[in-house]
């Protein structure tokens, strides 16, 4: 039983070291060509004749190819031609273009587009009556259109697959072409590999703003800096009110205890008022202002009645009386009944103060206006 597990992990290892003598082996058979303007590179395999845009003058690849050196690089540089690479029996070519443009840097990248978005360049390309199909291929997480079409020129048929990508704003384009025979399945392999081997140092891809969180922060504790002061104003206003209210509810305690005085009987009858005159306010505006503010404040303000002969507001809080609402403003209002959370009453308090502010400033063009009339 123990020398039958030991074989199997001996034929374990063996098949793994050989399966990664074949990879090293693969790998040791191609030569990578390097791009620093773009930060990328391709891999082609040894025995390919390649041409770049950085090959030398006098290099032996150009007798081999039978290609003058100043026409190839005049061509090269007028197609955008980066690399071109001819297998060893010369019967095809693969071209690497690489073009830049206000298009493809709003592209970005084809992995950065919708499925929708994708399916319209396809369409665009198939549109094309030349081109028999074009897919969508995944490689390396980079999203490339892989297309085949056919052309003539002179009278010979040219059979062309392409593979087409956007990657970091740039497009490029893989491009087999072959004259006279169809592209076989060993030839679209070696296009696809060279595909596959397109290596870059950083892909950029649009996820969206980024997101400042420091900035965020700071408006944190910005804001949180100032719901403290206005919890701090809020609550010092409040204890103020309240040690008014103490001091007013112990005046009037006072006064119940001491004897009151009879009125003379000859007394004059005093006109009626109206109960926001009773309480000193100029005007009904200015009464219903102050007394939303307090209502939002979380007091409630019931009047039960009034005696206007002799400017006296009665209350449903205690029954008590308040002779002058302007100098015992804060007086009339009982208490709230139930206690509302403090991010509520803060909140009401702000939108209180923010409204009459800005019936203060209305009133203030209000009578500037009125001035100038």
């Amino acid at each position: 039983m123990r020398a039958q597990i030991i074989r199997r992990i001996t034929m374990i290892l063996l098949t793994a070291i050989l399966l990664f003598g074949l990879v090293i082996h693969a790998s040791a058979l191609d030569d990578t060509y390097r791009f620093d303007e773009f930060g990328m590179s391709i891999k082609f395999p040894k025995n390919d004749y390649v041409i770049t845009l950085n090959t030398p003058r006098g290099d032996e690849v150009f007798d081999k190819v039978k290609l003058d050196f100043d026409e190839t690089m005049t061509a090269f540089k007028a197609a955008n031609i980066y690399l071109r690479a001819y297998d060893p029996e010369m019967v095809y070519q693969i071209s690497m273009t690489i073009n830049k443009s206000d298009d493809t840097a709003a592209i970005n990248n084809y992995a950065d587009l919708t499925s929708a978005e994708r399916k319209s360049l396809i369409d665009a390309v198939q549109s094309d009556g030349s081109v028999s199909s074009a897919v969508e291929v995944k490689r390396n997480g980079n999203i490339f259109i892989d297309s085949a079409r056919e052309t003539t020129v002179d009278g010979e048929t040219i059979y062309i697959n392409q593979c087409n990508t956007v990657i970091n704003g740039m497009q490029i384009d893989l491009t087999l072409q072959k004259t006279a025979e169809q592209i076989t399945g060993e030839e679209t392999k070696a296009l696809s590999n060279a595909a596959n081997s397109l290596s870059f140092d950083h892909v950029r891809r649009n996820t969206g703003p980024v997101f400042d969180w420091w900035r965020l922060l700071l408006w944190v504790l910005i804001l949180a800096a100032l719901a403290i002061a206005i919890s701090v104003i809020y609550r010092h206003h409040n204890a103020a009110k309240k040690r008014k209210l103490e001091e007013r509810r112990s005046l009037r305690r006072k006064a119940a205890e001491a004897p009151e005085e009879s009125e003379p009987a000859h007394a004059e009858e005093k006109e009626p008022m109206t109960f926001e005159e009773s309480l000193g306010y100029k005007d009904d505006e200015e009464f219903a202002e102050r007394a939303h503010a307090d209502e939002m404040a979380g007091y409630d303000i019931k009047v039960r009645e009034t005696d206007p002969n002799k400017g006296i507001a009665y209350f449903e809080d205690e029954g008590s009386s308040i002779d002058d609402g302007t100098d015992y403003f804060d007086t009339y209002f009982k208490e709230p009944t139930e206690q509302r959370p403090w991010y509520r009453r803060l909140g009401s308090a702000i939108a209180t103060y923010v409204k009459m502010a800005a019936n203060r400033i209305r009133r203030f063009f209000k009578n500037l206006f009125k001035k100038k009339r």
